[in-house]
């Protein structure tokens, strides 16, 4: 509702301008830069008023207000043109500040090229775009814009802490639930060779296999060429090595399932308690 009672004003306070400036179209008439710049600043209005939402021509209609008004003021060559910008000037004052103070300058600087022969009327002309800025500007609506803004980039902040923690949560959710059913399949597996056929079933795995080492080197090591992840896994009576072949390399990415895949080979050691000597260095187990 604010919005729309804003959009408004400010189609209003453009349309009041217009009016002012194309009665003075009837006097240069046969100035055509003037007649085409307002033409454009109208339409322009007209379009962003009835048909059209996207942000940035709002902001091209603000563009406008600054250049395509001051410009018409400029090839008109009528002076009495240069005060449609008081209307500017009172719109943005106590709504964008530093806009209103630029139209200040720029009404400022017309001036200055119309009545630099004459001081003071320079200087009545400068007084009069002041006193407007000031008048219109009003102190306790800025005061309370400004600890809305305030407050509203505090909850913004408090928003992205808040979803941070709950994608930790949700994080943590997932790493637990796989956890337990690992925990699942290692209670409802008869063999090791079960429980890795039942692993690879659940996250996915192209293939598991089971290598007897005699050392423990990186416990865990990455290949992202291949897609494999190689986890190093201490039992009972001697090491081993448990590979898993993933169909995609990015999948390497995820660590919640990283992490589930490492647990379900560390607690391969809950049902191996060894391999013998012999089979060091070949393949114990294969599953896929």
């Amino acid at each position: 509702m604010l919005e729309k009672i804003k959009k408004d004003i400010f189609f209003v306070s453009r349309l009041f301008v217009v009016l002012y400036l194309s009665l003075f179209l009837l006097i240069s008439y046969k100035n055509y830069i003037p007649a085409l710049i307002l033409g454009i600043y109208f339409l322009n209005n007209i379009y962003i008023y009835f048909f059209s939402r996207p942000k940035f021509l709002r902001i091209l209609a603000t563009i406008f207000d600054v250049t395509l008004i001051p410009l018409f003021v400029f090839f008109s060559e009528i002076f009495l043109t240069l005060y449609a910008l008081t209307v500017l000037i009172s719109l943005y004052a106590w709504r964008k500040v530093s806009i209103a103070f630029l139209l200040v300058i720029v009404s400022s600087i017309l001036a200055l090229y119309y009545f630099y022969t004459t001081p003071l009327i320079l200087t009545a002309n400068l007084l009069l775009f002041l006193g407007v800025f000031f008048s219109s500007y009003n102190f306790e609506y800025a005061t309370v814009i400004g600890k809305e803004r305030r407050r509203i980039l505090k909850l913004k902040k408090d928003y992205h802490i808040l979803l941070k923690e709950f994608s930790n949560f949700e994080k943590e959710k997932r790493m637990f639930g796989n956890l337990r059913k690992i925990f699942k399949l290692l209670r409802e597996s008869k063999d090791p060779k079960e429980y890795l056929s039942r692993v690879r079933e659940e996250f996915n795995v192209r293939r598991i296999r089971v290598i007897p080492i005699n050392k423990l080197d990186n416990e865990i090591t990455t290949n992202y060429e291949e897609g494999t992840l190689i986890v190093n896994v201490k039992l009972d009576k001697g090491y081993a090595q448990v590979i898993f072949e993933l169909d995609y390399p990015f999948r390497l990415k995820d660590q919640i399932l990283i992490t589930a895949l490492i647990e379900s080979a560390k607690l391969l050691s809950v049902m191996v308690e060894g391999f013998e000597e012999r089979q060091e260095g070949k393949q114990a187990l294969v599953v896929g």
